[in-house]
């Protein structure tokens, strides 16, 4: 019996998507993933970042319960996931409850292996300054996945209590640029980064997903043994 449930992939708009994860924050009681995209296309904030708003903008505006900077979303260049922890499933002891690594490091390698499974030569860990950019995809963090210096995997993190939420954004390629010159101008900071397709691969969104659920329950039924 798998320990990991799998919610069905959902196709709708950032607050719909925001609220589920802050949902799963709050409530979740099992382990629970899911993969999701936006329609239509968002830009998503981080808790604390700030913004002026603006209107008539070609994309949503959301903030995410997570921090972090702003990732532009839509279908066809990028999709997104969403990891609940509940108490007790990063191991027994108040320690692991408290392990802010843990669940990245749980969420991050199982990308890594699903991208390495699929023929996908990540960089080594590189780590820029946190204050470098506005823009998510222009320098990566500790547990950020890269290849060919792209960022292909972003992952941010919120926590309530003993439960974490590890939600994150995978890039295809780069966003069009009727989108992509918009959040410049409001962002303040011109667009970097091409994702996989910047990288060189061209990979379907739902061969990455599947072969990440079986990481992560391997190595969620290692912790709870």
């Amino acid at each position: 019996m798998s320990i990991v449930k799998v919610l069905p992939e959902l196709r709708a708009a950032g607050g719909a998507q925001m609220a589920l994860d802050a949902g799963l924050l709050e409530t979740a009681e099992e382990m629970i993933a899911r993969r999701y995209t936006w329609a239509p296309p968002t830009l998503s904030l981080g808790k604390f970042q700030k913004y002026q708003a603006v209107p008539g903008l070609p994309f949503d505006v959301v903030r995410r319960p997570s921090g972090g900077r702003a990732v532009l979303h839509g279908e066809g260049f990028e999709w997104s996931f969403a990891v609940a922890f509940p108490p007790g499933a990063l191991g027994a002891g108040a320690r692991a409850g408290r392990d802010v690594a843990k669940p990245y490091d749980v969420v991050a390698g199982a990308f890594a292996g699903a991208l390495e499974a699929l023929g996908v030569t990540l960089d080594g860990g590189r780590e820029s300054a946190y204050q470098r950019s506005v823009l998510c995809f222009a320098s990566a963090l500790r547990h950020d996945l890269m290849a060919h210096g792209e960022k292909l995997v972003a992952v941010a993190q919120a926590r309530r209590g003993e439960r974490v939420l590890v939600h994150g954004s995978v890039l295809e390629r780069r966003p069009p640029d009727e989108l992509a010159q918009v959040a410049e101008t409001l962002l303040g900071e011109r667009w970097r980064g091409d994702g996989l397709a910047g990288a060189g691969y061209v990979l379907a969104p739902e061969m990455i997903w599947k072969r990440v659920l079986v990481r992560l329950e391997a190595v969620l039924r290692h912790l709870v043994v």
